[in-house]
Order: structure tokens, then C-alpha cells, then sequence
């Protein structure tokens, strides 16, 4: 019998010390810290927590701006966008991850207290120095391994850069890396959405001095 991960036996476990990243543990222990640690995040691969750090302004600004955008987009029809707050499973390789933005076409992901998309179209991440070598390593095979992912989105918090894995129309195993530089529009074509760098970069002053701590 499979368990529940939100149900409450999968809570019930005495309080514990808070895990450090890098961690082994069952999926089911990795559930209880949602009630353990409600102020903090965890993302779950190959076994093994990872802390969420806080990011910079500029982080926090561009995921923003990027979901409203494309929520403009879903005043009707079925599809819709979360936030960060939202977990994403891959369930093939049992991994649970907080993509930046996720956007999905299953009415069952946006029923009333969901707390999970099983089934993501598009994931969007904003890249952090700490995290980056995952994001375009073990997370993007791991995002390439769900079946309805069709455009996994990379966004440079440091540069107007943006690049997009979008799966191949006639062939699905296969991937193609486009790349979008400032004086043209992102086109999420799975979900026909197109946004400016304008939308996704409002308010980031690439002018400004970078804190030499900003560091993720």
C-alpha cells in the first residue's frame, strides 16, 4: 500500500533537528518536514534533501513578473501558472522540486487545495549561482523524464538571457535548446503565450553595482 505523503500518519514522526542538504531519507520522512519545518523548503532527489536558500530581489522580481505575465495569457481555457510555493513531482524518478513558475492543462492540478502538480507543462527557473550546475544537470534530466513537461525555461537573473528545452513535436525523446537574447519575444509554444524581455526584466537595474555578496 503506497502512503499518503499529506496525510497524517505521513506527519506523526516526533520532532526532530532540522536536516542540512545532502541528507538521506524515505520520501515519507521527507513530507514530514513540511509540518516539522513549515518555514522552510525542501526539494527531494535520488533520496537526498536540498534546503531552499533565500534568493536576491532581482530573483524574487523576475519569477514574478514572469508568472504574471503569462497568467495574463490564461483568463480562459484550461491551463493556468503557480508560483514558487507550489511542489512539482517527477515521478519516475520520485524527485519533488519548486520550480520558479509552473504551468499546467490538468484541471485536476488546480483543484481546490492541491498542493502538488503531477502534471506540469512548462517549469520555469530563475538561475542562482548556488543552484545553477543542478538546474542545467540532474533537475533538467529529471524534468526531461516527465512525460507532460513539454518547455523547461532558464532565466538569467544577472543578464536579459533566456533559454528554453523544448521537446521536439514529432520526436519526444528529443529536446532543442533555443536560446532568446533581448530584442526578441520568449514564445512558450506549447501553450501559445509569447512575453517580452521587458515583462520578464521589469524593474531589474542592470546598471546598478551588484552587492558582492549576492550570492545564492
Amino acid at each position: 500500500m503506497t502512503t499518503n505523503p499529506f496525510s497524517s500518519e505521513a506527519s506523526s514522526n516526533p520532532r526532530r533537528g532540522q536536516p542540512r542538504t545532502g541528507e538521506h531519507m524515505t520520501v515519507e520522512e521527507y513530507f514530514r518536514l513540511d509540518d516539522l519545518f513549515p518555514f522552510v523548503k525542501y526539494e527531494f532527489q535520488d533520496g537526498q534533501v536540498r534546503l531552499m536558500a533565500g534568493g536576491t530581489g532581482e530573483h524574487d522580481m523576475i519569477a514574478f513578473n514572469t508568472r504574471a505575465a503569462i497568467d495574463l495569457n490564461f483568463r480562459s481555457g484550461p491551463c493556468f501558472v503557480r508560483g514558487a510555493d507550489m511542489r512539482v513531482l517527477v515521478e519516475k524518478s520520485g524527485a519533488y522540486f519548486y520550480p520558479d513558475c509552473t504551468v499546467s492543462c490538468d484541471v485536476s492540478d488546480r483543484r481546490r487545495g492541491n498542493r502538488l502538480i503531477r502534471s506540469p507543462r512548462i517549469v520555469v527557473g530563475v538561475l542562482s549561482p548556488s543552484t545553477e550546475n543542478d538546474d542545467r544537470g540532474k533537475k533538467l534530466k529529471a524534468y526531461q523524464s516527465v512525460p507532460t513537461i513539454q518547455e523547461i525555461v532558464l532565466i538569467d537573473q544577472f543578464a536579459p538571457h533566456v533559454e528554453i528545452y523544448r521537446r521536439d513535436e514529432d520526436d519526444e525523446m528529443v529536446w532543442r535548446h533555443l536560446v532568446f537574447e533581448p530584442n526578441e519575444e520568449v514564445e512558450l509554444a506549447s501553450v501559445d503565450v509569447r512575453i517580452s524581455f521587458e515583462e520578464i526584466y521589469r524593474g531589474v537595474k542592470f546598471d546598478e553595482p551588484l552587492l558582492q555578496d549576492a550570492q545564492e
